[in-house]
């Protein structure tokens, strides 16, 4: 059984128990408590769930963790993700990033570059904004507090004036009939911005596959997807779910990450 079955189990388990030893883990599966360990701080490192000494407990599995509690997760998995974006930017070009905490830290490795960013995300403008380049566009209207977004009907007609060369945008679920976000306020940004855009990238995690979490506002079909950065190889199931064409980008994410 391979790591990403064993996080599955565990996250079924954390579904049933709400919190888990190290030893309940080892014990389980078999394995080593240093195997254990780096199980749980994938998990915690991916906000899936929580660490504490000794164990792992659920955070929920009902409710995506908000926007705050995210952007204060460490982790390798998704510097690695933004780091694979990053290298996707082609000076000169025309740019919609969304709000995501990974998008964040992509925004972190493009200063300096000539290009113009279009975004919704308070964060995102204030890491874009640390030198000359690139020229930035935070998009105006209502603030969302707590996860650090704008959005305004006028920002709707407003995006009809632009065509993006590619948008880079996060899901907190992926599923068969698309992708989809938390926050209808948002959503109703980023599928304007879709629609927009020539390029769609899409950024997530294997665990928002079929994720349990609540995320009711779609924003595309999987179809519309021209680019998917993972963190593990899709299986077949969930390659039939886009066209041929799309281009798959998995980062390489160490044992125990």
């Amino acid at each position: 059984m391979n790591q990403a079955s064993r996080l599955l189990i565990i996250k079924q388990m954390l579904n049933e128990k709400d919190e888990l030893t190290t030893k309940d883990l080892a014990e389980y599966f078999k394995v080593s408590f240093d195997t254990v360990r780096r199980y749980v701080l994938r998990l915690a490192s991916t906000g899936q769930a929580v660490r504490f000494h000794g164990g792992i407990m659920n955070n929920n599995l009902n409710d995506v963790p908000g926007y705050r509690i995210r952007s204060h997760v460490r982790s390798s998995v998704k510097a690695s993700m933004a780091a694979a974006a990053e290298k996707m930017v082609i000076s000169k070009r025309l740019y919609f990033i969304g709000t995501s905490t990974t998008l964040v830290l992509l925004c972190q490795l493009l200063n300096k570059k000539n290009i113009t960013v279009i975004t919704n995300s308070i964060d995102n403008a204030l890491n874009l904004s640390q030198n000359t380049l690139p020229r930035v566009e935070l998009l105006g209207g209502q603030l969302d507090k707590g996860n650090r977004y704008t959005y305004s009907l006028e920002t709707l007609t407003q995006l009809d004036s632009f065509t993006f060369d590619t948008m880079f945008v996060g899901t907190s679920r992926v599923c068969e009939e698309g992708i989809y976000v938390v926050d209808k306020d948002d959503a109703v940004i980023l599928k304007k911005a879709i629609v927009r855009s020539k390029r769609i990238v899409v950024i997530a995690e294997q665990y928002k596959f079929n994720s349990e979490q609540s995320s009711p506002y779609k924003l595309a079909d999987c179809s519309e997807i021209d680019v998917l950065i993972t963190d593990n190889k899709l299986s077949e199931a969930y390659k039939k779910w886009f066209k041929k064409t799309i281009e798959v980008k998995y980062i390489k994410v160490k044992e125990g990450e």
